[in-house]
């Protein structure tokens, strides 16, 4: 046609990219231009696609221009990659090139390339004219094919159609009576007219319907059902009813075949996915329209998403009484769009329907002078309005909750809350809206509770990050609230802990403050000392402590004795009353003054671990330099291991109820993990397939060893001597392992580190020997 601008699309020459060629256009000139197109990403969002434009059709919604956003979108993406500037350029020219002439532009998709049959080209949006291109100009999608119907079918009416509807028990099921009754209401105008007939199939079934195609002719086939698109084959598929009720999945060229018994042969194919049952995301159609039209027939139109009832009959009245009045199938399309748009305002389910031609010419009848008025069926045509009011209310609502749980899904919330608003206003008791709508309200105050807490956590104010974490630690969309919080707690505890250890040292109540900072140091190492101020306190105690002992030992000397003749007499003379020998026996202090370790206990583990070092350096030494007839596997192995697990471990015991590291129970557990590792290692042994297990255990007593010996050298109780001895006992251990497999220089590095522990322990002894000797002196003093 004159007034046709044709566009033909190909594929590129990578995946993605494709091309465009204007084919023939009012302008003239033979533009073309490469462009990309994401048809992946455009179809993972058909779900989306559909619920915008069912939601559309509510008459009470709000935010209509809002919700339109995804269709105009796509339609504008659609619309600058199709149209690229050479292209863009042709199609202004052609439009006022059509007007000049007092025609209409009609869009004809020429589409060479199969997977852009299924993209949404009825949603191409001009953003320079902010319009659809498919409310003011015909669009239409030519599929490749030789044209073997040159000329209009010579119809003497009444125009017959065959309308199929096929509903499998294992698909969504149809309300099969209402939709009969919908296309008849649809058609009652023209069927009472005498120029349209509607014969229903009386079942959906292979035979069935291949029956009712043997009694035509038919010129039109109306299918209402299920399809979708297998992506195996490339090719479309629509659903019968098998023999058994349940799906029976034809392809395209089997339903062609199967629709090339009726002699004529249908020019016409219209292809309904209804929406009176719950229809999934899948149903698609485009891929079935396509090879019908490659494979003979004229022209099918397609519906590309599910619609609404209401938009349903609307378009079968237009396009229908478009087709009985002479036009053309591609201005009977337009004007069945043209009927959608009339109600309700603001829909957009105009860009469901889908136009697929072959060939140039769109007239596909010749409709003759009607005859005699048909007589009506009244069980086809007496439907009540309100009851097809009533299920295109379902439809929108169905589509708002469709909607409304698409945004709670992605965890948009005030959207979620804001659809299911209206839905609740439409009907307050659909389905579980409500309970979804309260679940969406819950997340969205846990996640303004968690935005909160964070704003509250980057300014320090932990107390009211640790309760805003806390509201939110049950949602599982933030799944590091509750250790969040739990840290928050801390820090405001710490925070507390420190203002109450400035506070005591203020005061100069120095105990209070020190055991402050041990319950500071419990919490976090870092924090125990802010300032120096627990520090001080510790000198303080411990220059008080100082003093006191230094008094009472002045308290506690006895004044001068008088000097008395050596006789025997004056020794066996009675002391007055008050001599410290009429007190009875002088009690000598085994202590090491208070606080200190026990001279006692220090004394029996510095003895046990000389011997257990002793002993594992002359095992070792013996191995590496004497030993000729394989002692260690006739019981040197079990001797090692003995000493390791029992031997050294004990003298570590005795050390830890000596008082070592410190007296505070992290101190404790760091030397008891470090005893109980050094026991593993006996346990383990040193056999090449568990030297893995053997390093670890020394890694790990290496790591608490250490950890133990900073705390005795800390301890003000201490003496400094005895932490650095526990480093070398323990921290020296995994030297061991630096020789690799020489075994030679490994017997040697264990030599050295157990005369290490030996020599450690007899400096053990000496420590002991020393406080036993001062508390003596004390005593005797």
């Amino acid at each position: 046609m004159d007034g046709d601008i044709e566009l033909e699309l190909a594929s590129g020459s990578a995946r993605g990219e494709y091309t465009v060629r204007v084919v023939q256009a009012p302008a003239g000139g033979n533009a073309s231009g490469i462009f990309r197109l994401d048809v992946d990403r455009i179809l993972e969002r058909r779900g989306e696609l559909e619920a915008t434009v069912l939601a559309s059709a509510v008459s009470a919604r709000r935010t209509t221009p809002i919700a339109e956003l995804p269709v105009r979108g796509v339609g504008q993406e659609l619309f600058q990659a199709l149209f690229t500037r050479e292209v863009y350029g042709t199609y202004r020219a052609s439009l006022g090139a059509a007007q000049h002439s007092g025609q209409q532009l009609r869009v004809v998709l020429r589409l060479a390339a199969p997977e852009l049959a299924a993209m949404p080209w009825e949603m191409l949006f001009d953003p320079e004219t902010e319009s659809y291109l498919c409310q003011t100009e015909p669009l239409l999608r030519h599929i490749p094919a030789p044209d073997y119907h040159l000329n209009p079918l010579e119809i003497v009416p009444p125009l017959r159609i065959l309308g199929l509807i096929a509903s499998p028990r294992d698909l969504s099921p149809l309300n099969v009576e209402a939709e009969r009754n919908h296309l008849a209401a649809a058609l009652a105008g023209p069927v009472s007219e005498g120029r349209i007939e509607l014969v229903w199939a009386p079942g959906g079934t292979w035979e069935e319907i291949q029956s009712m195609l043997l009694e035509g002719p038919w010129h039109v086939v109306h299918f209402i059902g299920h399809g979708d698109y297998d992506a195996r084959n490339d090719e479309g598929r629509i659903a019968l009813t098998g023999a058994d009720g349940r799906a029976s999945m034809v392809r395209a060229v089997r339903l062609m075949a199967l629709l090339s018994v009726a002699v004529p042969r249908p020019r016409l194919v219209v292809l309904n996915s209804c929406s009176s049952g719950e229809t999934g995301r899948e149903d698609l159609f485009s891929g079935t329209a396509s090879t019908l039209v490659r494979s003979g027939i004229s022209a099918v139109a397609a519906m590309q998403f599910a619609i609404s009832d209401g938009a349903a009959i609307a378009f079968a009245q237009g396009f229908y009484a478009a087709i009985a009045n002479g036009r053309g199938v591609d201005e009977a399309a337009r004007v069945g769009r043209i009927s959608v748009m009339g109600s309700p305002d603001g829909t957009l389910e105009w860009v469901t329907p889908a136009l697929y031609v072959r060939g140039g010419d769109t007239q596909l009848f010749n409709l003759k002078a009607p005859a005699h008025p048909a007589a009506r069926t009244p069980s086809a045509t007496d439907v009540s309005a309100e009851q097809s009011r009533s299920k295109n209310r379902q439809a929108q609502l169905r589509a708002l909750y469709v909607q409304a749980s698409a945004e709670l899904r992605t965890k948009n919330y005030a959207a979620a809350i804001e659809l299911f608003d209206d839905l609740l206003t439409l009907d307050g008791q659909y389905r579980d809206a409500a309970v979804l709508r309260a679940s969406a309200a819950r997340h969205e105050e846990r996640s303004r509770a968690y935005r909160r807490a964070r704003e509250a956590e980057e300014a320090g104010d932990w107390t009211a990050a640790a309760d805003g974490y806390a509201a939110a630690k049950d949602d599982p969309d933030f799944p590091d609230a509750a250790a969040r919080a739990l840290d928050c707690a801390k820090r405001q505890r710490i925070a507390d802990l420190q203002g109450e250890l400035e506070y005591h040292a203020g005061s100069g109540n120095w105990q209070a403050a020190v055991d402050v900072a041990t319950e500071l140091y419990g919490l976090d190492p870092g924090a125990a000392d802010p300032g120096g101020v627990a520090t001080k306190a510790r000198n303080e105690l411990r220059a008080q402590r100082e003093a006191t002992r230094a008094a009472q030992r002045r308290a506690e000397q006895p004044a001068p004795a008088p000097k008395l003749a050596d006789s025997p007499a004056a020794v066996k003379r009675k002391p007055p009353a008050g001599d410290a020998a009429a007190d009875g026996p002088a009690v000598v202090s085994t202590g090491g003054g208070a606080g200190g370790p026990d001279p006692r206990f220090l004394a029996a583990g510095g003895i046990v671990l000389a011997a257990a070092g002793g002993l594992l350096a002359a095992f070792f030494a013996y191995l590496n330099w004497f030993d000729q007839q394989g002692w260690w596997y006739t019981g040197g192995e079990a001797s090692v291991r003995l000493v390791y697990a029992l031997l050294a471990p004990a003298g570590y015991l005795l050390l830890l109820l000596a008082g070592l590291p410190d007296r505070t129970e992290t101190g404790r557990v760091a030397l008891a993990v470090a005893i109980g590792a050094g026991s593993l290692l006996g346990v383990v042994g040193l056999e090449p397939d568990l030297l893995w297990a053997a390093t670890a255990v020394t890694l790990v007593q290496a790591l608490f060893g250490a950890w133990a010996g900073a705390l005795a050298i800390r301890s003000p109780e201490n003496p400094a001597l005895a932490g650095w001895l526990l480093l070398a006992c323990l921290v020296t251990l995994p030297l061991i392992w630096l020789p690799g497999e020489d075994l030679s220089a490994r017997a040697l590095v264990f030599v050295v580190q157990n005369a290490t522990v030996a020599a450690s322990g007899l400096a053990f002894l000496g420590l002991a020997l020393t406080r036993m000797g001062k508390g003596r002196r004390n005593g005797k003093g």
